[in-house]
């Protein structure tokens, strides 16, 4: 089984709520054909609130279909999903971290700090976002997972 991080809109979340759908262009393609399989499971990261929003499960294998189910664009590559758990008031997520010279002024304490992906926790964290899908860790997961639970 491996784990995952997915990250979309906040409307593009709903319409794969809605289908129980996860979908990806072209780009993806190669990861999703060799390296996602049914049983899987990933957080989802809605970019527009910096949140963590649910887990979920994938329930089978991907497949294309080009029809139009009213996401912003068109994503053919697509796997089924369940949701194992949501909760849209999960905590923000933020930098923690800025430089002072040449020296790091870590001022706060945040989801962030307890997840190892995303290792650059200055201003630029959210690079790790720019992509649809990335592969991360049990621990991160289980970490994710249990705040989204929790909170």
């Amino acid at each position: 089984m491996r784990y995952w991080c997915l990250s979309t809109s906040i409307d593009n979340w709903k319409v794969c709520k809605e289908n129980n759908l996860w979908g990806m262009d072209y780009r993806y393609y190669p990861t999703l054909a060799k390296f996602v399989n049914p049983g899987d499971k990933a957080v989802i990261y809605t970019s527009k609130n910096k949140r963590f929003v649910a887990t979920v499960k994938f329930t089978g294998s991907y497949f294309y279909d080009d029809s139009d189910i009213g996401w912003n664009y068109l994503f053919p590559y697509r796997i089924n999903f369940e949701i194992l758990h949501e909760n849209e008031k999960s905590p923000q997520i933020n930098y923690t971290v800025s430089n002072d010279g040449n020296e790091a002024n870590w001022f706060g304490d945040n989801l962030i700090d307890e997840i190892s992906f995303i290792a650059d926790k200055s201003r630029t964290w959210n690079q790790y976002f720019q992509v649809s899908i990335i592969r991360i860790t049990e621990e991160d997961f289980n970490t994710i997972q249990n705040v989204i639970i929790n909170q």
